[in-house]
């Protein structure tokens, strides 16, 4: 069904799609979830919908994050507020405009709620360019001498301030961040090579900025995350896994699955606002 309505391959992680969100029933939304799982990351072009209607596309794909945080729209929980607009000189949204570098979302917390998340274009600012890499296919490139190295390790995961996204100390976007980090003081153990809960397909799961410790699991000893790191970014940022979004415009509708995907964005100029949600696909199995 949806296939018909895929009008562009992108690199090898994903589809530019052809769908009308207005328009499509909860079954073809539905399956339209299920696509995202397949292909790590979809693009929407030219999308005209309202905060209800976009939520409810949200909502019929699965359960939708809606922490109590000042970010979040007023009338309808679940949408973050991206931007970098302000409301009597307090931040009303997160991420405004600094270098966000790779990363996946709900690295933090051992909550699945965050399997996806989508990002619907407002106002795009200038010269914002966001890229994705597709660590799933990183993985199935691998030898299978590596993929038995890689698939024995488990990883500590722990945000830092200063380390993929740069906060000023009294930022209150930062006291958000260190209170999930407060709630799993001794981070989240994650295993390296991550089986997706939806496909079971086997991908690498390479928020690196967040690993603090990585251990073989099977012999019980530590291993040089420094190591480890440096050499799996050589192999998976080639840009035969990646794709960059450089010419965003107000109605994309961008959805990435955040368990064999990481993204990340440059320094943005100009009045930027997105909305961005997390959510399961609890709707589309």
């Amino acid at each position: 069904m949806l296939e018909k309505l895929y009008v562009k391959k992108i690199n090898n992680i994903g589809y530019e799609c052809n769908i009308d969100f207005n328009t499509s029933s909860d079954d073809e939304i539905r399956y339209f979830g299920k696509s995202i799982v397949e292909n790590n990351v979809i693009i929407c072009r030219n999308q005209n919908l309202t905060e209800e209607r976009l939520l409810h596309v949200l909502e019929t794909i699965g359960v939708v994050l809606k922490p109590n945080q000042f970010f979040m729209h007023p009338d309808y929980p679940g949408l973050f507020r991206v931007t970098n607009e302000r409301k009597e000189g307090e931040k009303i949204g997160i991420f405004a405009d600094k270098e966000l570098d790779w990363h996946s979302n709900g690295n933090g917390r051992k909550s699945g709620a965050e399997a996806c998340v989508a990002l619907y274009c407002i106002k795009p600012g200038e010269n914002s360019v966001t890229s994705f890499c597709d660590t799933r296919q990183a993985y199935l490139d691998l030898t299978n001498e590596e993929k038995h190295y890689y698939d024995q390790i488990d990883c500590t995961f722990k945000f830092e301030n200063g380390t993929f996204y740069d906060l000023d100390k009294d930022d209150k976007e930062l006291t958000m961040f260190e209170g999930g980090a407060r709630a799993f003081r001794d981070g989240v153990t994650k295993p390296l090579v991550y089986e997706h809960p939806y496909t079971k397909e086997k991908g690498l799961y390479f928020t690196f900025h967040y690993i603090r410790d990585c251990w073989n699991r099977n012999l019980g000893h530590k291993i040089d995350k420094d190591i480890l790191i440096t050499k799996l970014k050589k192999h998976i940022f080639q840009e035969k896994y990646m794709h960059h979004h450089d010419d965003w415009r107000a109605g994309d509708l961008i959805f990435m699955d955040q368990f064999h995907s990481i993204h990340k964005r440059n320094a943005v100029e100009g009045d930027r606002f997105l909305y961005r949600a997390s959510f399961g696909y609890e709707n589309c199995q």
